[in-house]
């Protein structure tokens, strides 16, 4: 793309995604919400959450109306209960990637697998076509598609914003046939700059302290995004995940047809079975559901803890459950995974949570978020960590996956991605195994795979814990540690107090400049949208606006 069809499809967008935002009244709304603090339950039940649930929902459904990039952020919010409300992670899990779908023929762009040799001469090739020459083209490289299988049904199974699933027969066996929509690796390539060029007003509004990393956000939903629009990478995933689980008879992966995959195609064995929530409501015998919540958490565990290669987005409809009881996940579009270093020290953490060592998870918890116990308030925090660990191993039947980004969050601890994104998946398997057994306890099922875990690690304290797992804990230095770590961390952090006087009023310096930019952006773009005949003095405000952006960013590097 030239720059200048880049600039005019970007005012496009940007001309898009301020209607968008107008349209729903989000920006002031968002504004309130998001910087309101107020004492919140799981089930967004107060008048608050309430009140907040509204604009939520206006908010999923402009992320769905605006496309895949923006439906990947919500997506990712999801994930991000330390920094967004209750009401909005709980909205935003429900975003709907389900879109109107392309006909058969406009999809020919996307249709690599398909070679129509056509000659045509220099001049033929530069002259411009007509419509009706267009479509005809797309038409035959369609039938041209269709004719690699034995059968082909044109019609979609599955609509995304990313791509859309068709059914067909190869070699005599029932395939899936995944298709990339086309000219889908431009538009998110606007979307992406236009964000980037809205970092400082999304930090003010989501209202986040320093342990948000902006730039580590976006190019997580860039990394996501990356790994989607290319389908040879999700091929290598199903793969990948297929080896895994080879000699796993219960959990199965659909195989692939590599010689019928492309960067734009994913051809793969047709699963027939049902997904897990639709599983949920059937009157299947209360054991059999429960044997499905066994093999889900067994199976996550061990892509986690032992693989260190899991399925990022394991919701109810990435499940399903074959004739003989075999789980089977889907959609490889969505991974995540852990090195060794991270698995031991949650493992280490995870550990000590569960044998009621306070002191062993508070500095389980700092060593993974990579904190110095100087700059926390190491006595606040054990205080916290007991009540999770309270939770943990005295609460009622339930979720009992703690939210850890919130305590991060309040300490200031910036916990690695991999760690959100893990809590996230495990919160989603919890979850929908909450609702096929309602007495499901995830730690019972967890204790004999985190024992494998250990071993696999070969860690130091690996046989020591496959004993002490099961026995009741006894530290009889916990408390002493507990003193001795207090005095240092009250004498080793004196030093940093005007330090962070001075640091404050920086900050404050800096967001007056970033309201008013923010003011100066939606000022213009409302003018642009509606001045009529006064439209050229938002037109003018909009690329100040942006001027000035562009130099306040060169003088900060």
């Amino acid at each position: 793309m030239t720059n200048s069809l880049w600039m005019l499809g970007k005012t496009k967008r940007y001309l898009e995604v301020t209607r968008v935002l107008f349209k729903y009244n989000l920006i002031p709304e968002l504004y309130h919400d998001l910087r309101t603090e107020y004492i919140s339950n799981p089930d967004c039940t107060c008048t608050f959450d309430l009140e907040n649930r509204e604009t939520a929902a206006k908010l999923r459904q402009a992320f769905e109306e605006l496309g895949p990039t923006f439906i990947k952020m919500g997506q990712t919010m999801s994930k991000r209960p330390d920094l967004v409300p209750q009401p909005y992670v709980v909205e935003m899990a429900n975003l709907q990637d389900r879109v109107k779908p392309v006909p058969f023929e406009e999809m020919a762009e996307s249709l690599d697998l398909a070679c129509v040799c056509e000659y045509q001469t220099r001049e033929e090739r530069k002259r411009k076509k007509s419509e009706e020459e267009l479509k005809a083209a797309r038409e035959r490289k369609a039938k041209a598609f269709i004719d690699i299988f034995d059968s082909f049904d044109p019609e979609p199974i599955a609509c995304g914003s990313i791509a859309q699933v068709y059914k067909g027969v190869l070699e005599g066996k029932p395939v899936a046939v995944k298709i990339l929509r086309p000219h889908l690796i431009d538009i998110i390539n606007i979307d992406l700059s236009i964000l980037d060029d809205f970092k400082p007003v999304m930090k003010k509004v989501m209202g986040v302290g320093k342990n948000f990393d902006i730039d580590a956000f976006l190019l997580e939903i860039r990394e996501m995004l990356t790994r989607e629009v290319d389908l040879r990478i999700e091929a290598v995933n199903m793969r990948r995940f297929e080896d895994n689980f080879k000699n796993v008879k219960n959990v199965s992966v659909p195989k692939i047809y590599p010689d019928y995959c492309s960067a734009n195609v994913l051809t793969m064995e047709f699963i027939q079975g049902t997904q897990v929530k639709d599983i949920i409501d059937t009157p299947l015998p209360q054991s059999k559901k429960s044997e499905y919540t066994r093999t889900i958490t067994k199976s996550y565990l061990k892509q986690v803890y032992i693989d260190g290669f899991y399925h990022a987005d394991p919701h109810g409809g990435n499940m399903l459950v074959e004739e003989n009881d075999t789980v089977s996940f889907i959609d490889f579009g969505a991974v995540g995974s852990i090195d060794d270093e991270l698995k031991r020290n949650m493992l280490e953490f995870y550990y000590a949570i569960n044998n009621r060592d306070v002191e062993g998870a508070t500095q389980g918890f700092l060593k993974i978020g990579g904190a110095d116990s100087r700059d926390v308030d190491v006595r606040r925090l054990r205080k916290d960590m007991d009540e999770l660990i309270a939770n943990q191993n005295y609460g009622l039947e339930g979720r009992q996956s703690d939210n850890y980004a919130k305590l991060g969050l309040k300490y200031d601890i910036r916990l690695p991605g991999e760690f959100s994104t893990l809590q996230r998946a495990i919160l989603l398997i919890e979850g929908v195994c909450l609702e096929l057994d309602p007495r499901y306890n995830i730690k019972s099922i967890a204790i004999p795979v985190l024992m494998d875990a250990y071993k696999k690690l070969n860690t130091p304290k690996g046989a020591a814990l496959h004993i002490e797992f099961s026995s009741e804990p006894v530290d009889e230095k916990a408390e002493m540690r507990a003193a001795i770590r207090e005095v240092a961390d009250k004498m080793e952090g004196m030093g940093d107090r005007f330090l962070e006087v001075r640091q404050k009023d920086k900050r404050r310096e800096v967001f007056s400049k970033e309201i008013f930019l923010a003011v100066l952006l939606v000022v213009s773009a409302y003018i642009l949208l509606y001045g009529e005949v006064f439209y050229w003095v938002g037109l003018a405000g909009f690329g100040g606006a942006i001027l000035i952006a562009v130099i306040a960013s060169l003088k900060g590097k």
